[in-house]
């Protein structure tokens, strides 16, 4: 049996607007691209049939192109239905016997799975996939054209319907993946995954605003759990500095500085208010270069945990409702709020589970920024690879990777500064546990600093 299999996809810039109470306007944009591709990948690698693609986005039907996928133009005003009614005249066109119609919000496609799903369109001419809701994630009709297409709320049960009433035997599916898409804030844990080598990123949804004195344990176990993910032994959760710092009270009017004679003299210098500069001056162990920019003034500090950064580390941005004219300072200890965190996540779920406490910094000599660990529990900060060998054998000498910086690194490409998401599960990563790890390991004895 040949069978034809068909993407409908929306101009990205469209996708997932029931997605707006989690993700920003570029964040869907993106998430929706993202599981496109990852769709159409699959059926380019995994079916030996013709593969086409629905749309009006001239983007999407680049993207199509390029993989070698049939772009099957979708005129506007067209909605779902009259999509899949183009896909079903286009297989009829390459003499298909099947067609295949899959949503393209679909976060995993599993092999075993989609053998599955080809194998019951031999048992029956209607087979369809449902969605964990009641929709229908994949429909497979023979001929193409064998029942009108009603995709939409419970079009499960409207298909099954359908097939009946055109005198057709119906086999309906729910496989594990294949149920599981990307409409609602709740589903993003499913979604938001980024396999590199093994590894992947589980953003946490749901969180919602921390208050001061939060378990956040429970907090990020409870988001977890809402939106269908289960922490695992061996997982690392990445955890933003900024809902730390809320839930441990460091949240602290603007007012409450009275500025220092230095606090003064440096805010006239540079151009800053002084009262922030005071806020700046008690976080901080020592100033290192301070300078009049844009827009208020620039001031590098030693923080009191021996953090190079700017302004000490004290953030404006993402502080909530009517917090205007506050100030959030990092956490008193951000070791002991990993541990903290730790304690509570292992004995929900068992051990052993890492954790970091991640925040945005600057990089000398570098523009842009990068998430950090400022915090950690259990995980290795530093790997000493000096006993190791290169791939050729060669003995390494001076390699010391920052295990933590690099697993925040990570996580940050998906704590968008505008994407609500917080938490970060890390799975698939291969670490040992070090009950010692401090994250201030990373931190270079300043009579060896040569920069400074």
């Amino acid at each position: 049996m040949k069978v034809a299999a068909a993407i409908m996809m929306k101009d990205p810039a469209e996708a997932k607007s029931r997605l707006k109470p989690a993700l920003a306007n570029d964040a869907r944009e993106s998430l929706a691209l993202l599981l496109f591709d990852n769709t159409l990948a699959f059926l380019i690698a995994r079916h030996d049939g013709p593969v086409g693609v629905v749309t009006r986005s001239p983007l999407i039907a680049e993207r199509a192109a390029t993989r070698g996928a049939t772009v099957i133009a979708e005129s506007d005003g067209g909605d779902l239905n009259a999509a899949a009614g183009l896909a079903a005249a286009w297989a009829i066109e390459t003499g298909a016997d099947a067609l295949l119609v899959l949503h393209a919000d679909i976060p995993t496609l599993d092999v075993d799975e989609w053998n599955a799903l080809l194998a019951a369109g031999w048992r029956a001419p209607v087979v369809i996939a449902q969605s964990h809701d009641g929709g229908t994630n994949a429909l497979l009709v023979s001929p193409p054209n064998a029942i009108p297409f009603c995709f939409g709320p419970q079009s499960a049960k409207t298909h099954e319907a359908a097939a009946a009433g055109a005198g057709l035997s119906v086999e309906r599916l729910l496989l594990p993946h294949l149920s599981r898409d990307v409409d609602r804030p709740a589903d993003l844990g499913e979604a938001i995954r980024l396999p590199i080598d093994g590894l992947q990123l589980l953003a946490v949804p749901g969180m919602g605003e921390i208050g001061d004195g939060e378990d956040l344990a429970s907090a990020i176990a409870e988001a977890a759990e809402a939106a269908g993910l289960t922490l695992a032994p061996g997982d690392v959760v990445v955890v933003a500095q900024k809902i730390v710092s809320k839930s441990e009270g460091r949240l602290v009017a603007l007012t409450d500085f009275t500025p220092s004679d230095e606090a003064i003299r440096l805010a006239d210098e540079i151009g800053k208010d002084a009262r922030k500069v005071e806020a700046i001056l008690r976080e901080s162990s020592a100033v290192i270069r301070a300078r009049r920019q844009p827009p208020d003034g620039l001031i590098i500090t030693r923080h009191r945990h021996g953090w190079i950064c700017a302004n000490a580390g004290i953030d404006e941005s993402n502080l909530g409702q009517g917090r205007d004219g506050m100030l959030l300072l990092l956490p008193e200890d951000p070791d002991a709020s990993a541990r903290t965190i730790r304690s509570g996540l292992e004995e929900r779920y068992g051990k052993p589970i890492g954790v970091i406490v991640s925040d945005t910094f600057g990089r000398p000599w570098r523009n842009g920024l990068v998430n950090i660990a400022i915090g950690v529990a259990g995980v290795p900060v530093l790997i000493d690879w000096t006993t190791r060998t290169d791939a050729y054998g060669r003995g390494l000498k001076a390699t010391l990777p920052a295990f933590a910086d690099e697993v925040a690194a990570a996580a940050g490409l998906l704590m968008g500064k505008d994407a609500g998401l917080p938490a970060v599960i890390a799975r698939g990563i291969a670490w040992e546990e070090d009950g010692q790890a401090s994250a201030g390991q990373v931190l270079r004895p300043i009579d060896q600093e040569l920069f400074l």
